[in-house]
C-alpha cells in the first residue's frame, strides 16, 4: 500500500531488537576493566632520601626525613614506608653515636685539662694520683671538697745550688728546705706522716737537670675531702 504522504521524511526505520544488537554495544571499550584507570602509588622520595642520608653521613637529617617519610607514606599514599622506617632507625642510631662521641670528646678534653704538669704545679692543689706505673706518676686536679688522693704541698726549681741535694734525696729536701715548720705541722695534724706519706717528683727523676721542677706532695691511704694547707 502506498504512503499517501509520500516518502517517510525520517527515512526507513528498522525494527529494534529488544535484546540489543549482536553485542555491538559492548565494543569500543566503553567499559574499562576495574581499576584500570588508577595510577600505581609512587615511591616516596623523602623516604629514599632518609635512608640515603642516614647511610652516608648525616644521621640527624636522615632521622628527621624518616619521620617525614612515615607521615607521607601513611595509609598507602606512597610506597617506601619500609625505607622511611629503616632511615629513621639508622638515623637514630647514628644520632646516638654522635651524641656519645660528643660526650666522650668533652670528657676527654676535661680529663686532659685536669692533668697537672710538673712545671705548672702549685702548692695547695688537691689531686688524684695515678702511680701504678713505677716509672711515672700522673696527677689530676680535683676539688678539695671532693674525695681525692692527696695534695701538692710545695714546689721548687732545680738550680746549681740544690741540684746535688735533690738528686740524692728529693723527699728529704722537701721536708727540710721546701716546707716550713708550720706546713709540716699541718700535714701531721691531718693524720699524715711527713716521712711516710710525703713524696716528690721531677720531670725525670732518673735524670734531674738544672731548670727542672721539684713537686712535693702528700698521698693518703684513705681518701681526703678537705684541704691540708
Amino acid at each position: 500500500m502506498s504512503n499517501p504522504y509520500g516518502n517517510d521524511p525520517y527515512g526507513q526505520q528498522q525494527p529494534q531488537n529488544p535484546y540489543g544488537g549482536g553485542g555491538g554495544q559492548y565494543g569500543g571499550g566503553q567499559y574499562a576493566a576495574p581499576g584500570g584507570g588508577q595510577q600505581p602509588a609512587k615511591t616516596d622520595g623523602v623516604s629514599i632520601a632518609s635512608l640515603v642520608t642516614s647511610l652516608i653521613c648525616c644521621a640527624p637529617v636522615g632521622f628527621i626525613l624518616g619521620i617525614v617519610g612515615l607521615k607521607r607514606t601513611k595509609g598507602g599514599q606512597r610506597k617506601g614506608r619500609g625505607l622511611a622506617i629503616t632511615g629513621l632507625v639508622l638515623g637514630l642510631v647514628g644520632l646516638l653515636a654522635w651524641v656519645g662521641i660528643g660526650i666522650a670528646a668533652v670528657a676527654g678534653v676535661a680529663w686532659f685539662q685536669s692533668i697537672v704538669e710538673v712545671d705548672e704545679a702549685e702548692a695547695g692543689v688537691c689531686v688524684d694520683i695515678d702511680d701504678d706505673d713505677s716509672n711515672s706518676v700522673l696527677m689530676y686536679e680535683k676539688e678539695c671538697t671532693e674525695d681525692h688522693d692527696g695534695e701538692i704541698v710545695g714546689v721548687a726549681e732545680v738550680t746549681d745550688e740544690n741540684l746535688e741535694q735533690i738528686e740524692s734525696e728529693m723527699t728529704a729536701y722537701c721536708v727540710t728546705t721546701v716546707l716550713s715548720e708550720e706546713e709540716v705541722t699541718k700535714i701531721t695534724e691531718a693524720g699524715l706522716d711527713v716521712f711516710a706519706d710525703l713524696k716528690a717528683l721531677t720531670e725525670d727523676p732518673n735524670d734531674v737537670e738544672v731548670g727542672d721542677h721539684l713537686v712535693c706532695y702528700v698521698e693518703s691511704d684513705d681518701k681526703l675531702d678537705e684541704k691540708i694547707l
